[in-house]
């Protein structure tokens, strides 16, 4: 499940992962089939991912993705009114000198949701604006909601996924099944 090398830093943030399992899909390599088999990374055992019939097919693992970030945006604004999305595609920095790999996908007047490539997984984050003037009105707002809105990404994704990755801590993470989720509701 996702590996920890991606975080946030916020006291009120958070973040999920998706493994690339989930949305790498491959096609099997024959010459003579007009509609080739497809699988997902997830669906494939050890022996087939190198056996040399099956390739990563890049066109129809975009599709997966895309499908799987609309779903996730649909369902996470209509729980929460007060996210919009993003057109065009908005980028933030990751910590105060990092590099600007976090695609904003949808923001509030408090949050933003990014997405972060993670190597192994891509990160869905709720990533806290900054106040400008360093009132402290905006965090405690922040740390009314944030919880709330973690609860809801980890439904939306769940909705759709049936499993995602947790941030535990340093190179280190947890993971969520839908089965167990939904079983404890």
């Amino acid at each position: 499940m996702g590996r920890g090398n991606v975080c946030v830093t916020g006291r009120c943030e958070g973040l999920f992962y998706i493994d690339n399992d989930l949305f790498h899909v491959y096609r099997r390599d024959d010459p003579n089939d007009e509609d080739p088999e497809t699988r997902l990374m997830d669906d494939l055992e050890y022996a087939e991912l190198t056996g040399g019939e099956w390739y990563m097919d890049e066109v129809e693992t975009e599709e997966e993705q895309d499908d799987i970030e609309e779903c996730f945006m649909d369902g996470f604004t209509r729980m929460f009114r007060s996210f919009c999305r993003v057109h065009p595609n908005k980028l933030l920095k990751n910590g105060a000198y990092g590099d600007a790999s976090r695609r904003v996908i949808l923001e509030s007047g408090l949050f933003y949701v990014c997405i972060e490539d993670n190597e192994w997984s891509v990160a869905i984050e709720l990533v806290q604006k900054k106040e400008p003037y360093g009132e402290p009105w905006m965090e405690n707002l922040q740390q009314a909601l944030f919880e709330k809105y973690l609860d809801g990404m980890k439904k939306c994704l769940l909705d759709r996924l049936p499993r995602i990755g947790t941030y535990k801590g340093a190179w280190t993470c947890g993971e969520l099944r839908r089965e167990d989720v939904y079983h404890e509701t």
